[in-house]
């Protein structure tokens, strides 16, 4: 059976966590939030860039997180480590795919649902999530756990900072209006960690479990990125007819992956030159 912390017994709690400054609400109701963009293509019908995206080489086998005594039975004593997901065939998600910066597109949709980050089993879900500038991030504890969301854009300029002490407890906010990456952690279980990446527009999104991704673009031609926050980032320039599909495919090396070592990157990429 769950326990779920009860709320006489998070406020000390509270009083002894200085990450967490405010206590999020648990509302009845919430329309469904979504991480789709926030407004179309402003006329005409779209072209469409997809592809896949792929990571080649040995899949690097990332060391397991730890986490903590307090957490164990819900969460287990580890944690796979989702700052880079691949499966065995190389397939990469979570790749961001967008439109450069300083496109210009329609002014956001005031009623357009927030884009969601969850924190479920001790873990923030999506790892990494692309939204649109000046828009709402909600974040929900899905978890019956005290746990905290800290989010700052920049240079460490803080955008949230609240605790969500209850199972079903849920805060949003808007997002700065500025485009960029925030970074989002909890303070209360240090392995857990996300990244935000926003856009002054709406072309963007991720791959998926496969690494394929379907993003509709206006016709023209454009500067694509592909990023992820352990790869280096990646342009290239599409041209794009109305109604039109074009394909986008790329491979990153796994010995270009940041955070692995100096030995095991160079001994990957000897095995599997880019």
């Amino acid at each position: 059976m769950r326990r779920t912390v009860l709320p006489s017994l998070v406020l000390p709690l509270l009083a002894l966590s200085p990450g967490c400054q405010q206590v999020a609400c648990t509302p009845t109701s919430s329309k469904a939030p979504s991480n789709a963009p926030s407004a179309r293509p402003p006329s005409g019908p779209p072209g469409v860039i997809e592809g896949e995206i792929r990571l080649s080489g040995p899949v690097p086998a990332l060391p397991a997180l730890p986490t903590s005594p307090s957490v164990a039975a819900l969460c287990g004593a580890t944690m796979p480590d989702r700052s880079l997901v691949v499966d065995p065939r190389g397939a990469l998600s979570y790749v961001v795919v967008a439109l450069a910066d300083g496109t210009v597109g329609p002014e956001p949709d005031p009623d357009a649902p927030s884009a969601l980050l969850d924190q479920r089993r001790c873990a923030f879900e999506p790892p990494v999530l692309a939204a649109r500038a000046g828009t709402s991030l909600e974040v929900r504890n899905l978890d019956p756990l005290l746990h905290n969301v800290n989010a700052l854009a920049g240079s460490q300029q803080p955008v949230l900072n609240v605790a969500l002490p209850l199972e079903g407890s849920r805060v949003r906010r808007q997002l700065p209006t500025a485009p960029g990456i925030l970074q989002v952690r909890c303070d209360l279980h240090p392995w857990m960690s996300a990244a935000v990446r926003t856009f002054e527009h709406p072309w963007f999104t991720t791959t998926d479990a496969s690494g394929h991704f379907r993003l509709e673009v206006p016709a023209g031609t454009h500067s694509v990125i592909l990023w992820h926050p352990r790869l280096p980032g990646v342009s290239r320039t599409v041209s794009v007819r109305a109604g039109q599909t074009v394909r986008l495919d790329y491979t990153w090396a796994v010995g270009e992956v940041r955070g692995l070592s100096a030995p095991d990157a160079a001994s990957l990429l000897e095995s599997h030159p880019p």
